[in-house]
């Protein structure tokens, strides 16, 4: 494909990083540093103009004969503008809109001239809010492939897992152990692996087998209190599904600002909210962030959701979820302890990769380094059709971890025989691609 993105801060790098597998990127960007660090750091084409500007955009599609226009500047009618203009340059173009704003989603019919909204801020509170509900998650991926997820769990000490191996524990029914993470190990061999404290466990289910396997693991405190800190589009969007839920919970938001507390006050009317600095320890000490059982830090600047997550693993509060924008504070938020982070980045990569391949392999790049899960869908050509798994020689460090058939998940036996037309899910752990080929064919992605 031929690609123009407009546009080259966060969301617009992330999302040139994405698209630049396999496909050609023109980047348009009137700000130099921008434009600079656009061109030094990935394999694109920049061009240094305002890509609101119509000729400049006619300019860019004909150039490289855009098969997509992807616009990621930082506001939103601006987004949409560009997405319009752009149709009516070139009528068969597919637009893509950036959107911080998840009110712009709520339209029935989408948006005239915008063939895809993504809203990086909606997808991340879906992660947050999973992460939030589900006591030992760590990180939560929706597929959105037959109501599947990939959720890692954290085994603690005091859990009822501790001990147990897994081939004679008796799993919810709609999931799959995919790896266990001990330490910096990766282990595959899950069948006879027994569970100790600390290990991360990766599990492939449907949303419902997902809530099953937090239990299987053993709650050891349920969560009912939240805080969350930061009355953004996120903060709202997470507190508003918290307090929907039917089940009663007790939901505290804080925020410094404090036309955006009105409005928080305005729109949650089952949550209390205060105005108050998230990072002076007195505001939380007061406000008794202590008794929360989940504290979500999610301001609209990364040092401030360091400092407050710093500030709440200080109160020793059980779980702690964070968010960054920026790429470089991945390994400073994980260097701390966290765990529970959604950052911008990979959120972005993941769902460009998603749009860009949605009838190829999808790859989604996974929180572990070097690890990757990844779809197939299986033609007469794909060399493990008409096998049973039992027969098939897999790689060093490949899982098929389940086939999507029509509307039937199945999670693999050595009994399973692939068929024509199967979507095939895998893992990948340092996997060869040479080997990966062999058992894949044509349908090998770039990993």
């Amino acid at each position: 494909m031929k690609i123009v993105i407009v546009g080259a801060g966060n969301v617009g790098l992330a999302s040139a990083e994405a698209a630049v597998r396999n496909n050609d990127v023109l980047v348009i960007e009137k700000d130099s540093a921008k434009a600079e660090i656009a061109k030094n750091t990935l394999p694109v084409s920049v061009l240094k103009e305002d890509g609101s500007n119509p000729k400049t955009l006619k300019n860019a599609i004909e150039r490289i004969n855009a098969d997509v226009v992807l616009s990621a500047v930082p506001d939103d009618g601006a987004n949409l503008f560009i997405c319009m203009l752009a149709k009516q340059i070139k009528p068969t173009v597919q637009t893509v809109a950036c959107i911080r704003n998840p009110d712009y989603l709520s339209g029935e019919n989408g948006m005239a001239g915008v063939d895809l909204l993504i809203s990086p801020e909606t997808i991340a509170a879906d992660k947050i809010l999973h992460l939030a509900l589900m006591e030992n998650a760590v990180s939560y991926d929706d597929l959105r492939v037959q109501d599947l997820c990939l959720v890692t769990y954290r085994v603690e000490r005091d859990h009822d897992l501790v001990g147990k191996v897994l081939m004679t524990t008796d799993l919810p029914q709609n999931c799959f152990v995919v790896a266990i993470y001990r330490g910096d190990e990766t282990l595959l061999n899950v069948s006879t692996t027994e569970f100790h404290a600390g290990d991360r466990v990766c599990v492939l289910a449907t949303h419902e087998g997902a809530i099953e396997f937090n239990k299987l693991i053993g709650i050891t405190r349920e969560a009912r209190e939240f805080v969350i800190l930061g009355a953004g589009p996120i903060g709202l969007t997470v507190a508003r599904a918290l307090t929907a839920d039917p089940k009663k919970r007790f939901v505290k938001i804080i925020e410094s600002d404090l036309a955006k507390c009105q409005e928080a006050a305005r729109q949650l009317s089952d949550a209390i909210v205060v105005h108050g600095d998230i990072v002076d320890p007195l505001i939380l000490q007061s406000e008794r962030v202590d008794r929360a059982d989940v504290i979500i830090t999610v301001s609209s600047h990364d040092e401030r959701n360091l400092l407050a997550s710093l500030a709440a693993m200080r109160f020793g509060i059980p779980k702690i979820i964070t968010r960054y924008t920026t790429k470089e504070y991945d390994k400073i938020f994980k260097y701390i302890g966290l765990e529970s982070i959604v950052g911008y980045h990979k959120v972005i990569i993941n769902e460009i990769r998603k749009y860009l391949n949605a009838e190829e392999s999808a790859v989604i790049v996974m929180e572990q380094p070097g690890d990757f899960f990844f779809r197939i869908n299986a033609d007469e050509s794909t060399p493990l059709v008409d096998q049973y798994l039992g027969d098939l020689n897999l790689p060093g460090g490949v899982r098929i971890a389940a086939v999507v058939r029509g509307n039937q998940v199945i999670f693999p036996t050595l009994s399973t025989k692939f068929e024509k037309g199967d979507r095939i899910m895998l893992y990948a752990h340092d996997a060869d691609p040479s080997q990966l080929s062999r058992v894949l064919g044509h349908q090998t992605p770039e990993l």
